[in-house]
């Protein structure tokens, strides 16, 4: 990404397209911050793939659910570049190895610095995961709120937003796996 780039045509496209005065005080480096915030936050991870799992054995054999929750994320929605934000729960029932559970959350802070849909988010993550740890199964629920529908179009507010979900393995296979892991979501939801 090109920084100096992005700036040049937020400039044009502030003044010259928009018709605001780059002059005032208070827009004079908006195209520079603006510029700043895609290249080295929303976007930094824009063709990189998550390479940093630290998998320790599964030694003693844990064979139940392990579950990170109400874990934070914000990405920027690609048909209108406006935020979606809110939380996800990542689970999975380890085979030969566990993950510590610092790296599931990066993982998802890693996908979600990308323009995307939900959905694709909500893929990718999961897949990284499962091909990086290879569980028995694993299940994420991703829930956001989407600037997109809160602050123009349909302007619904109050939590009004998405949920996606992607599952592999045994909660794919077996219902009541699935079932176990959505009671699981549901306690962490009541525990706030």
């Amino acid at each position: 990404m090109d920084i100096s780039t992005v700036e040049f045509h937020l400039k044009r496209a502030i003044q010259d397209g928009l018709g605001f005065d780059l002059n005032d005080p208070n827009l004079k480096d908006t195209p520079k911050r603006i510029a700043k915030m895609y290249c080295n936050e929303f976007f930094k991870n824009v063709g990189k793939e998550f390479t940093d799992f630290s998998l320790f054995p599964n030694s003693p054999t844990y064979n139940q659910i392990i579950m990170s929750d109400r874990i934070y994320f914000t990405s920027m929605c690609s048909h209108h570049f406006l935020p979606f934000s809110g939380h996800a729960w990542l689970l999975y029932i380890p085979n030969n190895h566990l993950i510590g559970l610092s790296k599931m959350a990066r993982l998802i802070k890693h996908y979600s610095a990308r323009p995307q849909l939900q959905e694709q988010l909500c893929n990718d993550i999961l897949f990284s995961f499962t091909e990086a740890v290879k569980p028995l199964g694993a299940m994420l629920v991703m829930k956001a709120t989407h600037c997109c529908m809160s602050c123009r179009g349909v302007y619904q507010y109050n939590g009004a937003g998405m949920v996606t979900s992607q599952i592999s393995g045994c909660f794919l296979e077996f219902p009541e796996v699935k079932q176990e892991g959505l009671e699981l979501i549901k306690l962490s939801i009541m525990d706030k």
